[in-house]
Formats: structure tokens, sequence, C-alpha cells
């Protein structure tokens, strides 16, 4: 029928003609509303991948991808304000592979007030690093398997093992004299979980300082802080204060395939703790931008050298990164 003959139906016909163009644009409707919700929730997706900050155009990477200080953009804004709600909810803490038995670990509480480099030899607890330590290379100035990195640390510390409520072992070595790289093993001794950490000031143009935490027990691609125990968090801590690693640095897991991951900030810095003062509007929702940052340019450095548990800038080939990462 030609389309004049249309027309004079829906001019003969008024009822069948209001009805007709009401559903043409109720559909109309209908898509633009599923297009946009389906382009929010992708640009939602991309910034909690922490790959890309929708809008961004792409530069030519920077020789110096360490983390500076955040300029708060409206993308690292919203960043941090939907990584500050995750924050709120009750996370699902990971399962642990292969928990030790406890009467195996036992000999570790006994090790409380004395020397890493004291107790780093003893058979019992060279096995224990060898079986939770994933071997996998690790940079630390040349590259070497991770247990030996660590025990290399503890070996050279004179910090007392630490010992809290008879079960959970802090064991903190450090590198060299006068290095400000530290590291450390911690152990609960009655749920057989065991956590290692290495922290030091990458000098080859990656982000510095990081803080690099490891175990043989989780395999997960991803990782967030608050995904680990509790118990290990409060513990973590205290540590990071006793041996001055800054409050908000990059921060990476290594698990039991070898894979290197950012181990996401998902704590909010605008929340108030137990006891303590509420920090300023201004000052936390600094902090908040500039964790979301740091976890932007490390997941991006991961990705350019294939999450390499020894990534370093010379594995990254030319390319690109989004401009709001660089954030100045």
């Amino acid at each position: 029928m030609p389309i004049h003959r249309y027309a004079k139906v829906l001019l003969l016909a008024p009822p069948i003609g209001s009805a007709l163009i009401g559903i043409l644009g109720l559909l109309v409707g209908v898509g633009l509303l599923c297009g946009r919700g389906k382009s929010e929730k992708q640009m939602l997706d991309n910034a909690d991948r922490h790959t890309s900050v929708p809008g961004s155009a792409p530069v030519t990477t920077p020789t110096d991808m360490q983390p500076r200080r955040s300029v708060v953009t409206p993308a690292l804004a919203s960043l941090a304000q939907k990584r500050g709600k995750k924050a709120g909810v009750v996370p699902d803490k990971v399962m642990f592979q292969k928990p030790i038995a406890s009467d195996q670990l036992e000999f570790l509480t006994d090790y409380a007030g004395r020397s890493a480099n004291e107790v780093v030899h003893e058979p019992e607890l060279r096995n224990l690093v060898g079986n939770a330590v994933p071997y996998a290379p690790f940079h630390l100035g040349l590259d070497m398997p991770l247990p030996d990195a660590i025990e290399s640390m503890l070996a050279q510390s004179s910090i007392p093992v630490a010992v809290r409520e008879d079960r959970y072992v802090m064991i903190t070595g450090t590198r060299g004299p006068n290095g400000r790289g530290r590291a450390f093993l911690w152990i609960d001794t009655h749920d057989g979980l065991v956590l290692g950490g290495i922290f030091f000031y990458p000098s080859n143009g990656e982000p510095t300082p990081t803080l690099t935490i490891f175990s043989r027990q989780l395999n997960q691609p991803s990782l967030r802080m608050s995904q680990l125990p509790t118990a290990f968090a409060q513990d973590l801590n205290q540590w990071t204060a006793l041996v001055g690693v800054p409050p908000i640095t990059t921060r990476y897991f290594i698990n039991a395939s070898s894979e290197k991951r950012v181990l996401a900030h998902d704590e909010d810095f605008c929340k108030r703790e137990s006891g303590m003062a509420a920090p300023t509007s201004a000052a936390c929702r600094q902090m908040n931008a500039e964790a979301a940052h740091i976890d932007l340019v490390a997941s991006h450095f991961l990705s350019q050298t294939n999450y390499a548990s020894n990534s370093t800038m010379r594995m990254v080939t030319a390319t690109t990164i989004p401009s709001a990462i660089q954030g100045r």
C-alpha cells in the first residue's frame, strides 16, 4: 500500500493513529533507556576493573610510572566514590586452599621474642616457606625465586618474632642494613593459613614503592584487601606502621599460579573508625582518589607485563595509557 494511503487511514481514524503513534513512542523510549543503562553499566564495569577511565584519550607511556599525588578529577572522584561504597558492604572472604594442620605449626609460637635471623635457618621454618610461598621468580634488584627472596630478608633481620593471642605469628625481615625494604611472614597457627609480603622501592621506572603479598594457598585472579582474613588485616596495619610502609601504596598479590595482580584498595578513608575522630571530608576524598589512582596505574602496568611475578619496566613494550591515570 502506498505511503499516502497509510496517512489517509491515520487521518480518517484518529483513535487508531493516536494508538499507533503512542506505541511507536513507547518503543523508542524503551530503546533509549536500555541503551543508556547498558552504556552506564559498561563504564562502571571498566572502572571496577581498574583498567580505564571513560572518556580519556590515549597518550604515550610516561617514562616514570610511579604514583604521584592525585588531582581529584571527576573520573577519579567517581571511581573513588564507587570503591568507597563497596567498602561498606561485607565482603566475601576468600577460601584458602590446603590449610596446614595446626599441630604442624605449633613450633612457631616457641619463636616468640627470638630474632628473625636466628629462626630463619630452622628446618621446620624453611620447609614451611618452601610449601607456603609460591615458587615464582621475583625481581628484588635481580630475579630470584620468591622463597629465596623472603629468606634472604629474614636472614638480615634482628627484629623479634611477634606472637599474638598464642596464635598469630609475624616474622619480619629487612633488606640490608640501610635498605628501606621490609618483608614478613604471617601465620595463623590455628587455621593453618600462611601469607607473606615484601615491601621495597623499585627503581626501574615502574610504580614505586610497592607492597607485594603472596600465598600458595590462594589462586584467585583478582583480590581485594577486605577479602583477606580480618586478623591478617589487623596485624598488617600494625606491621606497616612499625616498619614505615606508607598507608596508601601500590599493592600486588602473587597467587599460586605465579600471577601478579593488583591487591585493590577497597577501604573507605572517609569512614569513621571506632574511637577515632572523623576525617575531614577534603582529606579523605583526596585519600580515596589517591588509592583509586594508584590502583589504575598498577593495573595498567601489570597488563603491559602480562602479570608476570617478576614484572619490571623493561618488560613494557611501546603502548599507551589513559591520560586520566597520569592525573597531572
